[in-house]
């Protein structure tokens, strides 16, 4: 091989790199590099064209043969830098147009702030990996470095010692997303295979996305879902026979039954009646019932006899808690039950870069079912725009099947926030999709549930970007301290115009 053709082959060889990397890797070809591939074609023909003619010049006296054959060189030179650029365009218009637009404007530069630009980029940590060692490097603290090493189901009720006492978003989400790898996969031990019952599907978006985290989950662990059925169809007696009959297809430890967490632990008989109805069809097999509340609202006592009944003295059962005001209640009633204090399966979902400029100043997630504490709405600033909203009456897409119908809900879910530069919520999922999203918010409590604050003292108590309060006074006045206090690092909202005389309207709507 002649110095050409060696020098063809080692370019050959990057390229091939730097597609297979396009092609299969996670990485983007950029305005910049498709200007670079040119002009390393452009490079390559110049280089190969005076090699080739001072190799002519030195055979010009050789034979008829030679020359010949160095004409012959040449054209397979010249056709290999061809079939090179026409492989190399033809894979970049099947893998995707390059982003030609990738590279900043200064006046864009100065209305975004460099908080929300780092959204957008590509989220390198979000791939689905059950491997969190790098937590384990970069904590210093003693304590908490032999905390990271131990096996959470051994101390099933010491889980949230770290969680708590960090600060910062991504670091309270990796931490979640680490207790729920290192706990599931003890839980599910050899199991590759599970059954997930009551994916929700209906209006209250933090109920679908508690389920999107779970498919996350199991994504993370590569454990496959052979079969879900939905709030709705899980109770018929057709959905159940099906069950049964995906049961039998697999031995004793290779499938695991998976109950959807949530806040209907206890208070929420059909819930409980609706579980019953799976614990009692598959005794043989260790079911466990994903980080749930517990939410008295009535005569306790009474409230819990039925639930007492349903899962008390179960040896496969395995009850996720996720507060410590449910893990005490739960440990005074069910016994004979393995009980574990874990985290919401939102968290899961992992960090979500902020895609949408918000419109107004304060979105304000206000509950509008039983469970709201019925507090009383401030009067708000008139140069400060506020949308007052539930979001059971945002509606979603549909998607074509019911695992599709709970992304596209969690989606929606995540785009009604995004809507403001900070959010007040009395919804525990308005706190954790927003914490998802690292948006500056306000918890409101509940009294005299303490559902928000219970959660909260257990997993996010030293975020620095929230505050928990107890009325909408409070909540407005810490809403005002955020948006000074976050004031350059928060994108700005629309035009203030387009809000007048529309406040009002927004209002009635939840009032």
């Amino acid at each position: 091989m002649n110095v050409v053709s060696h020098s063809i082959a080692n370019i050959f060889k990057r390229f091939l790199v730097v597609l297979l990397l396009y092609m299969g890797g996670n990485r983007q070809i950029t305005a910049m590099n498709f200007i670079g591939l040119c002009m390393s074609l452009c490079g390559l023909l110049v280089y190969t064209f005076g090699k080739t003619r001072h190799e002519d010049q030195l055979k010009e006296e050789g034979t008829e043969g030679e020359r010949i054959k160095s004409q012959t060189g040449r054209r397979r030179t010249y056709l290999a830098i061809g079939l090179l650029a026409l492989i190399s365009l033809s894979v970049i218009g099947l893998f995707g147009q390059p982003e030609l637009f990738t590279m900043s404007h200064p006046a864009a530069e100065s209305v975004v702030s460099s908080t929300f630009r780092e959204s957008y980029t590509r989220v390198k940590d979000q791939i689905l990996s059950a491997d969190f060692s790098h937590i384990l490097k970069e904590e210093t603290d003693p304590d908490m470095r032999k905390f990271l090493t131990r096996r959470l189901v051994e101390i099933p009720e010491d889980t949230d010692r770290r969680a708590k006492v960090l600060t910062s978003n991504k670091q309270v989400v990796e931490e979640a997303q680490r207790i729920h790898v290192n706990l599931f996969q003890d839980l599910l031990g050899k199991a590759k295979h599970v059954m997930l019952i009551e994916l929700a599907t209906y209006k209250n978006k933090g109920d679908p996305a508690i389920g999107v985290g779970e498919i996350m989950l199991l994504r993370r662990l590569n454990v496959t879902v052979v079969f879900y059925c939905c709030t709705d169809t899980c109770g018929l007696k057709d959905t159940l026979r099906e069950a049964r009959d995906v049961n039998e297809k697999y031995a004793k430890d290779e499938l695991i039954i998976l109950l959807q967490g949530g806040g209907n632990f206890v208070g929420y008989n059909s819930a409980d009646a609706l579980r019953e109805k799976y614990i009692s069809a598959f005794r043989k097999r260790r079911i466990i019932l994903f980080s749930q509340s517990i939410w008295l609202h009535g005569d306790n006592q009474k409230e819990l006899e039925y639930p007492v009944r349903v899962y008390s003295n179960r040896s496969n059962l395995i009850i996720l808690l996720r507060d410590r005001q449910s893990l005490e209640i739960a440990k005074a009633n069910f016994k004979g039950v393995q009980l574990i204090l874990a985290p919401d399966m939102a968290f899961s979902i992992g960090m979500v870069p902020r895609q949408l400029l918000p419109i107004y100043d304060i979105v304000w997630l206000r509950r509008s079912d039983e469970e709201s504490s019925k507090y009383d709405l401030p009067s708000f600033p008139p140069d400060i725009s506020v949308d007052v909203n539930d979001w059971l009456l945002w509606k979603a897409n549909s998607g074509q099947t019911a695992m599709e119908d709970a992304f596209l809900l969690t989606s929606e879910a995540f785009q009604f926030l995004q809507r403001g530069r900070v959010v007040v919520t009395d919804r525990l999922h308005g706190h954790i999709l927003s914490t998802l999203l690292n948006i500056p918010h306000v918890l409101i409590d509940n009294p005299p549930y303490l559902k928000l604050s219970s959660y909260d003292k257990s997993w996010t108590a030293s975020l620095w970007n929230t505050r928990l309060v107890s009325n909408g006074s409070q909540a407005l006045d810490a809403a005002m301290e955020l948006l000074r206090t976050y004031n350059h690092s928060l994108p700005p909202v629309g035009p203030r115009d387009m809000y007048a005389g529309s406040q009002a309207d927004v209002r009635k709507q939840t009032l």
